[in-house]
């Protein structure tokens, strides 16, 4: 049965709609990528207010990217440079670039050695989308680390403060 336009929604829908969104969008095979994308998640959901979305990138929409609050990139460090499918993800998203300026993102990536190329990468990426920069990227270096974990967790809090800053600015 359908709710007429007088009737109100549900409580879990009302809630749902007052919270804001962090979106976190990895590309990973081994596993890695997906451990930080994990944490980023964790830290963003204990900010009140504040729920995370996680996908890997063959999963994720341009629709994921414009609705969210807030996202993180994470990629694992492919010769210098980010995974193909987080970059096509980009590709993808270049004529939706408009609809996400100014929305806060960090990056994050995995890897073998402890070169920050494939983060400076992402990081191109998020001024090419014209998209605020919300904390300092993270590079781990092999198996996740409980520090790298725990970097992820501050960024992931980070995200979740500058999108609720952002929602509550007067709209135009």
């Amino acid at each position: 049965m359908l709710k007429s336009a007088a009737q109100p929604f549900s409580k879990h829908y009302e809630v749902r709609m007052e919270m804001v969104e962090v979106f976190v969008l990895y590309y990973s095979r081994g596993g890695r990528t997906e451990k930080l994308a994990r944490a980023i998640a964790e830290g963003a959901e204990g900010v009140e207010g504040v729920f995370a979305a996680v996908k890997r990138t063959d999963y994720a929409t341009g629709v994921d990217f414009v609705d969210c609050s807030a996202v993180a990139f994470g990629s694992p460090n492919y010769f210098s440079y980010m995974a193909g499918p987080m970059k096509d993800f980009f590709d993808k998203s270049l004529g939706i670039r408009d609809r996400v300026t100014g929305k806060p993102a960090a990056a994050f990536t995995s890897g073998g050695g402890s070169s920050d190329s494939a983060l400076q990468s992402l990081e191109r990426m998020i001024n090419s989308f014209r998209l605020e920069k919300a904390a300092d990227g993270v590079v781990s270096v092999g198996e996740p680390s409980e520090a790298d974990l725990g970097k992820c967790r501050a960024m992931g809090v980070a995200l979740a403060r500058a999108a609720l800053k952002r929602a509550e600015e007067p709209k135009e």
